[in-house]
Formats: structure tokens, sequence, C-alpha cells
């Protein structure tokens, strides 16, 4: 009897260490699939067409991973697929962030594919929206979403949050086009909650073009104001690839929220692009409503007048969307 209680003592002394440091992983994701009409005026506004479809709204399934190092500190993983839910396709899931870190009093350093320093920054604040926002932010004036091959810090310093971005990609593999950034670079972006009330945002990226072509400079500044359920954003952005293709983007958010559920907004944006002399418009309305349990109903609505460089269209979802 004393040699099994002994064995069991001797097998737990030697088991303790590495339950320490096993890692807590958690499996999330989101089912986003809407209704999406969209009505394309001709070239010109010489005629055009509609088209009504169920699509798939930035869908994903995720794994977390993180493990107490001590002394503080602790290492993190995560794997993020982006997944097609609206229909059948040979190779559903594209990789949306992988990245391993550690981090402590000192901040956090994460390696691998991730959200830029300029979209958690600035990028938040000119895009808010599920999906209808990309257009001006990203298709025109060229705003960044995620970036592989990229080293990130970030710390908070009282106030003050802070990213800084580093990213080596000379060969360019696994960039995306959709991400707008490719190739080499560094990005910083800061958000200052100047008040209970008001927070405000800087951002700024340079990223080394392929086959000599002039470097791509992004800067970016935005400020939001809330209290009692009221909320107005302001922002701007440029990229600027040299010469005269200089892309600027100015956006206007405002909204309520009624009670802990309902979220209404309206937004104005207008760019400005030098490189075939237009000023795009979009104005945007927008309706979520949670349900509770992750599940959220909401409508997008987006009416784009591309100053006749390119066909107009308006786009309106309906959606529903759950997070687990």
């Amino acid at each position: 009897m004393n040699k099994k209680l002994i064995a069991v003592a001797v097998s737990s002394a030697v088991m303790a260490p590495v339950a320490a440091q096993a890692a807590d992983v958690t499996v999330y994701g989101r089912i986003n699939n809407a209704i999406e009409i969209r009505d394309t005026d001709g070239f010109r506004n010489d005629g055009g067409d509609s088209t009504v479809d169920v699509s798939s709204i930035s869908s994903r399934f995720g794994i977390k991973a993180s493990s107490d190092l001590g002394n503080g500190l602790t290492a993190s993983a995560r794997y993020e697929f982006a997944t097609v839910t609206d229909k059948e396709l040979p190779n559903p899931a594209d990789l949306r962030i992988g990245t391993v870190g550690i981090s402590g009093g000192f901040g956090s350093i994460t390696v691998g594919n991730q959200w830029s320093a300029f979209y958690d920054t600035v990028g938040t604040d000119i895009d808010p929206t599920y999906s209808v926002g990309y257009v001006l932010y990203s298709s025109i004036v060229n705003g960044p979403y995620r970036g592989s091959n990229t080293i990130k810090y970030a710390n908070s310093f009282g106030p003050v949050y802070l990213e800084l971005d580093v990213r080596l990609n000379e060969s360019e593999e696994g960039s995306d086009v959709a991400e707008k950034i490719n190739g080499d670079g560094v990005g910083i972006g800061a958000r200052w909650s100047v008040t209970d009330n008001l927070t405000l945002a800087a951002a700024f990226d340079s990223e080394e073009n392929p086959g000599g072509a002039a470097d791509t400079d992004r800067t970016g500044v935005s400020a939001k104001w809330a209290s009692g359920g009221w909320f107005a954003i302001v922002g701007w952005h440029e990229a600027d690839n040299g010469g005269n293709n200089v892309a600027s983007q100015t956006q206007f958010w405002g909204g309520v929220d009624l009670g802990d559920a309902t979220r209404l907004m309206f937004g104005y944006g207008v760019a400005d692009n030098d490189a075939n002399d237009s000023e795009p418009e979009a104005f945007t309305l927008a309706a979520y409503h949670n349900m509770g349990g992750g599940l959220r109903f909401y409508y997008e609505g987006a009416f784009h007048d591309f100053d006749d460089t390119r066909a107009d269209f308006d786009r309106h979802i309906l959606g529903m969307r759950i997070d687990f």
C-alpha cells in the first residue's frame, strides 16, 4: 500500500510541470450570411442590372491558445481561417490570421499574418461596418486591413495604446491584393483616450513596392466622441504612390445606441483620386440588433456615386450573424 502511495506521489510530482505548461485552447468562429441586393448602373448611367444573392460576409473559424510561462509572461498562438458558408467549394478556407507571440509587462510581440497597426488604430474608425465600408476605404484609397510576414509590438502607456509593425516580405509570398499590404514595410499607430468621451487616433504606414515602383505611404487620423448613447466619428486617410497617384478619403459616421441591443448608424464619405481626377461619394445607412446568445440581425445599405468614372452601384445587405 505504501509503495502504491509513493508511486502515485512520484508520478504526480513528475507530471505537475507538464500540466502547468499545458496551453488553454479556445475554439471560436462566426457564420455571417446575408441576402445581398446589388443594383448597378451602367457606365455613365446608360443602363445596368440588379442581382440578388445569399452571400457569406467575412465568416471565419479560429483557434486561440495561451499558456502561463511564469514570471509574468504568457505565450500565445492563433489560427483564424476565412470560411465560405453560402455555397460549396473544394477549398473553403483561407488563412486570415496565423500568429505566435509572447506578452508580459513589456507589452506583446506577435509574429505572422495579422491585423496591421494602421487598421487597428485608424482603420477601425474609418470603416466600422461589417462589409459595405470597404469600397472607399480599401478599393479606392488603398487602406490596409491585415498584413502577411509581420512582426508586431503592442502596449498601453496609461491612456495611450500603441502598435508598431515591421513586415519582412520581399518575395511577397502569401500576399493578398485585398489586404493592400504586400511588400516590405513598417507601420505605427496610436490611440489616445483624451477623456471618457473622446478618443483620438493617428497612424502611418510605408510599404516598399516591387519592381522599382514608388513606395506607398499611408497617413491617417481619426476622432471618436461618444456620450449618452450617441456617437460621432470623423476620419481621414491618404495613400501616396508618388506623382499624381494620390488618393484620400474623408469619412463621417454618426449614430445612436438604443438600449444595450440596437445600434443605428449613418455615414457619409468622399474620396479624392488624383489618378483619374474623380471624387467618388458613399452614403451609408446601417442598423444592428443583438438578439443575445451571439446572434445578431442587421442591415447595411450603401449608395455609391463614382462621378462618371465607373459604374455607380447601390448595395443592400440583410444579414444574420452568430458569433461563438
